[in-house]
């Protein structure tokens, strides 16, 4: 199963090597979205965690204890797409692939599942067809 979490650190835990961790002691397969991770400061770490249900729940039990906060991602983007007219300006600032132009229609195309709902569309579509409908939950 594939879910994906939002990480906070404290500027103490930001040391703490926790994808790697993750990784080898619950062979959890962890995507990074993206990330906001620096020495010394709070850091905020979009992830998309693969394993299974017992593996995930015991590797958030670990990132608790060692003071890491984690919620799970449930952040959706709504694009209006029927109002779209396709120019792309959208494509330009999605680093994620999740819009792209189709070569051979030229129409716009976007695939949620490669969005990471980092807001970047939202400012540069031009007539303002993109929104957030939901924050994280804890």
């Amino acid at each position: 199963m594939k879910k994906r979490f939002v990480f906070r650190f404290s500027p103490g835990t930001v040391k703490q090597p926790l994808i790697s961790h993750l990784v080898r002691e619950f062979d959890i397969d962890a995507n990074i979205w993206n990330a906001d991770i620096s020495y010394g400061r709070e850091g905020k770490l979009v992830v998309e965690l693969e394993a299974s249900e017992e593996a995930i729940q015991a590797g958030l039990e670990y990132t608790r204890s060692i003071g890491v906060h984690w919620s799970p991602l449930v952040k959706e983007l709504q694009f209006r797409q029927d109002e779209c007219v396709d120019c792309g300006s959208c494509t330009s600032v999605c680093f994620y692939g999740a819009l792209s132009m189709n070569p051979t229609t030229w129409k716009l195309e976007f695939d949620p599942e490669q969005c990471v709902v980092c807001g970047l569309c939202i400012k540069a579509c031009p007539l303002r067809l993109f929104s957030i409908s939901r924050e994280e939950e804890e």
